[in-house]
């Protein structure tokens, strides 16, 4: 997705040009500031918004409410992975699950992924599989692998070590590298 094509919310605008957006019409200034729409309620469903353009059918499920699609350095980190998986940001689509009110059969019709990498345990999908945390399941349909949030993963040390070594052995295995 180009950085122009990213749609915005009515909220998100709001918010981002609360002090510089320009009255049109005389009596505006009269009805006091706008007030920015509420952000608790999900989007109905729809057509699915997400990160990338889902060359590969691949999906990367997240949840991030004070987020459009997921913060900077997730994003990087993201891409350090899916650049050694030999994919790019072209290759996936990330949906963000905390905006939108999705199934996973919508999912299966709209984005028609191969391998479906949730990541974080608060959020689950419907539908999706029981899997043990970075072990790839397979269905008729897709593969899938519940992995630790983003968060967990970025920080440092020893301990979040053998969480990425799984996460890059599930990848290999559902990606064939």
């Amino acid at each position: 997705m180009d950085l122009n094509d990213i749609p915005l919310s009515d909220h998100l605008i709001t918010a981002l040009y609360a002090h510089t957006l320009v009255l049109t019409e005389p009596g505006d200034a009269k009805k006091g500031p706008i007030q920015p729409v509420a952000t608790d309620e999900k989007k109905p469903a729809g057509n699915i918004q997400f990160l990338g353009k889902n060359n590969q059918n691949f999906v990367i499920l997240v949840n991030y409410p004070d987020q459009l699609h997921l913060p900077d350095e997730s994003f990087n980190f993201l891409g350090t992975v899916l650049k050694a998986c030999q994919l790019n940001a072209a290759d996936i689509a990330i949906v963000n699950l905390a905006h939108q009110d999705l199934s996973l059969q919508l999912i299966l019709d709209q984005l028609s992924p191969k391998v479906i990498l949730a990541f974080g345990t608060g959020h689950t999908l419907p539908g999706l599989p029981v899997a043990i945390q970075l072990v790839p399941a397979k269905t008729a349909r897709f593969q899938y692998m519940q992995a630790p949030g983003l968060e967990t993963l970025l920080q440092g040390g020893d301990a979040v070590k053998p969480q990425k070594k799984q996460l890059w052995e599930g990848l290999k295995q559902m990606l064939q590298l």
